[in-house]
């Protein structure tokens, strides 16, 4: 798909500040969605919106359900009359630089309990009408996530791998009896879908009619622990006998970790459930996502043409080291075609094409119009003449990026996770002396990057921001802090947004 010149910042909801200790969709969102506009920035990307008990974006129990962690109670309060401004007086003092889950989760889920049991109260017939379309709208995943959900709970949370056998192999007899049992819980959990997403539809339209579209985020596999694979179990790789995956998902050693990343997701069987099905499931997720997001980057997309399998030792049931993987044939292709075809032929996607990739795994993104990435920090470790990711070789259908949520800000690689060698090749490319590159590194990465002849730039908040030390989202190598960094308003200097607005114009974004 063809995109117009235009550059946005990258920034996940839940790094928002506010005094609830998570970002959600409420005032905080809008006021930075009123910062790009400010800017001239035309797009937002975010990670994935999906429901999880982590803090981990990537990790979830739904690969459909919105995240009720990111509703915002100061709406319910005063959009829907839900809860009161007393409700909301006696807020723990959260901390305000990094997330703290459980105690964010703890607190959130008490009050959005409370929210539940007034909206059965208040019996508004326009808003409970509201509330069956939805219901009936998303019938074809939200009867089966609240049904897990609502199991999982009963069950303290355990994986459905562990429980009962009836209810581990979905005998109907015995689901129905849960339904009957717990319709109210049940209920909870819909009333939850339904108030994310009527919030998020409220922000993404905001948005939008500023001009600023919204990038979302989806993970290729979802979590065995998931309401997916509990109810779509011919889709995956699992043993008949213990609903265990026989091999798990991960990465071999690149530029990212050198030990691998063991991911532990189950496998797609690509062959079996996924093909007699068409795909449905599959096409299904992406169009969902689509209804929420404008256009839709898809991690770790090599992962649809060759996926690497770690095998499980029988003896201990742990997945052997990522090493230990090898490569297999995904169906991508067979997967792109019917979501193609179910979409009319329009895919607005974008392609996480790094990593170990192959000439395949480009065609397969070229054959369906996908763009691909351009990471700056991965280009100056080898020669000028072969490194893809240096902004003279460039193609327009692409999105350059100065790092991505899996890279350290501009500023700490430069100082201590770029090498010699790679210090010294971008200060030539720059032509400046090494001095004043340590000075301004994150700004001549965002000038290189917003000067491409890439039709899309994307600027983590942390390089505008002119971050270091503490404020990488993530290390794929593994690190404590993964996940838990919060943005603050005076990170956001008024020279910072003047700067990049300049740019942006200068360029032509």
């Amino acid at each position: 798909m063809k995109y117009e010149r235009t550059s946005g910042l990258l920034l996940h909801v839940q790094c928002l500040p506010n005094k609830f200790g998570i970002g959600d969709v409420g005032p905080e969102a809008y006021k930075f969605v009123d910062i790009l506009h400010e800017c001239q920035q035309k797009s937002w990307q975010i990670l994935p919106l999906n429901a999880s008990d982590k803090a981990n974006p990537y990790s979830g129990t739904s690969a459909f359900a919105g995240h009720p962690l990111l509703i915002s109670l100061e709406k319910l309060a005063e959009d829907d009359g839900l809860l009161t401004n007393d409700d909301l007086k006696d807020i723990p003092k959260f901390n305000t630089s990094y997330l703290d889950f459980d105690k964010v989760y703890d607190y959130k889920y008490g009050l959005l309990k409370h929210a539940y049991e007034n909206f059965k109260k208040k019996n508004d017939k326009s808003q409970q009408k509201e509330f069956e379309n939805f219901c009936k709208d998303e019938t074809e995943w939200i009867d089966d996530y609240t049904l897990y959900m609502a199991i999982r709970h009963i069950n303290k949370k355990t994986s459905w791998t562990t429980w009962d056998t009836k209810l581990k192999t979905r005998d109907e007899a015995t689901l129905e009896k849960v339904r009957k049992d717990n319709a109210d819980l049940i209920m909870y959990y819909k009333f939850l879908q339904y108030i994310f997403f009527k919030q998020w539809a409220e922000l993404r339209k905001y948005t939008n009619n500023l001009g600023i579209k919204i990038i979302g985020d989806m993970a290729v596999y979802v979590d065995l622990d998931s309401a997916d694979v509990w109810a779509n179990q011919e889709l995956f790789q699992l043993d008949p006998k213990t609903s265990l995956p026989n091999a798990v998902s991960g990465a071999p050693p690149d530029g990212f970790s050198a030990e691998g990343q063991l991911w532990n997701n189950p496998l797609y069987d690509w062959d079996g459930g996924l093909k007699k099905t068409n795909y449905k499931w599959w096409v299904g997720r992406v169009k969902k996502a689509l209804t929420t997001v404008d256009i839709l980057r898809i991690d770790h997309f090599r992962g649809l043409e060759a996926y690497w399998a770690i095998p499980i030792d029988p003896k201990t049931g742990v997945a052997v080291h990522p090493k230990s993987g090898k490569w297999i044939k995904g169906r991508g292709d067979e997967f792109l075609h019917a979501t193609s075809t179910a979409l009319g032929g329009n895919l607005p996607l974008i392609a996480e094409d790094l990593g170990y990739l192959t000439q395949e795994v480009f065609d397969l993104r070229d054959k369906y119009n996908i763009v691909g990435m351009r990471v700056l920090q991965f280009a100056f470790e080898l020669g000028p003449k072969i490194n893809i990711y240096l902004p003279h070789h460039y193609v327009t259908d692409c999105v350059a990026y100065t790092g991505t949520h899996d890279n350290d800000t501009a500023i700490k690689w430069f100082k201590c996770g770029a090498n010699e060698y790679e210090r010294k090749t971008l200060v030539n490319y720059l032509q400046k002396d090494c001095a004043e590159v340590e000075k301004t590194v994150n700004w001549d990465l965002i000038r290189l990057t917003l000067s491409s002849v890439a039709d899309t730039a994307v600027l983590p908040i942390q390089d505008v921001c002119s971050l270091e030390n503490d404020a990488r989202l993530n290390d794929p190598s593994g690190h404590e802090k993964n996940w838990l960094w919060r943005f603050k308003w005076e990170y956001l200097t008024q020279e910072a947004k003047e700067k990049l607005k300049e740019l942006t114009y200068i360029y032509g974004r």
